[in-house]
């Protein structure tokens, strides 16, 4: 034998290969693996999709409106034929007005001889509270505008008793300075004849057949009363120009001009009388 011979490694025999399992199981991540916080991740983000899903079909969507309720405690809003009968106005509107604006949040001012400076007082109302957990929200919210109109019939009882007049400017004054919660348009029921009679300011002294007049009865109003700051709000009309049919068809035109100066172009919020006379 060589020496080349002795110093060669003797050849290793060939090794049999491993045989395949019959059935190869995966393990899942173990927790804190990177894996297993992607897949977790991926399953909250279907559970949460999955719940909002039910909460959709669950029941009707929550409420979220701020509105206010105005009411004309003058002596024009009487529930007779000589006058445009408030009472029975607030309780044929409040409820179909809550309900088609979905109203959370009801405030109430009252329209006096000085509306700013009235001491009537009614709570502001949540229509649809989260501490009330039934499922079933549109039976809490028959409930709830109920209560509602209640609160509108004590504001208007006040408004009658108390320095009686017409502030129609100065109630939406009040209605501007409550908390506004809720998303959206700002929706304000205003329930009077809109024919502004306080000790500083009577609108059926002013002439207002033309645009020169109806300039000086806006800024002699303006002048004293100022101009409430309403964003984002729709003033709802329910009464207007309707003092127990006594106005004329031309001063009901006259005054719709005027207000419409007053509300559109110096208050500046949408106007709506959808709600009827």
């Amino acid at each position: 034998m060589t020496t080349e011979q002795k110093a060669a490694p003797a050849a290793t025999p060939p090794q049999a290969a491993a045989p395949e399992p019959a059935h190869r199981t995966t393990r899942p991540p173990a927790p804190g693996t990177a894996g297993h916080v992607t897949r977790l991740t991926v399953a909250l983000g279907a559970t949460a999709l999955l719940l909002t899903g039910c909460g959709q079909l669950d029941g009707p969507e929550r409420l979220s409106a701020d509105c206010a309720v105005v009411v004309d405690g003058s002596g024009s809003g009487a529930d007779s034929e000589n006058g445009f009968r408030a009472k029975e106005k607030l309780k044929a509107t409040v409820p179909g007005f809550l309900a088609d604006q979905k109203c959370r949040y009801v405030s109430y001012a009252p329209i006096t001889a000085a509306s700013t400076a009235s001491s009537c007082q009614v709570p502001r109302m949540d229509l649809d509270p989260d501490a009330d957990k039934r499922s079933d929200r549109e039976s809490l919210w028959k409930q709830t505008r109920v209560l509602a109109q209640a609160g509108a019939d004590k504001m208007l009882d006040c408004a009658r008793e108390r320095q009686p007049g017409s502030d129609v400017l100065g109630g939406l004054e009040r209605a501007a300075k409550v908390p506004r919660d809720g998303d959206g348009t700002y929706h304000v029921l205003v329930i009077s004849d809109f024919d502004q009679a306080d000790p500083d300011f009577r609108l059926s002294k002013f002439e207002l057949e033309t645009p020169a007049q109806r300039n000086t009865a806006v800024d002699a109003l303006v002048a004293v009363r100022g101009v409430p700051e309403l964003p984002d709000t729709t003033v709802h009309r329910v009464g207007f120009a309707m003092r127990g049919g006594r106005t004329t068809p031309e001063r009901v035109e006259q005054m719709g001009q005027f207000w419409q100066q007053i509300l559109e172009k110096e208050v500046k919020v949408g106007v709506d009388d959808g709600y009827g006379a």
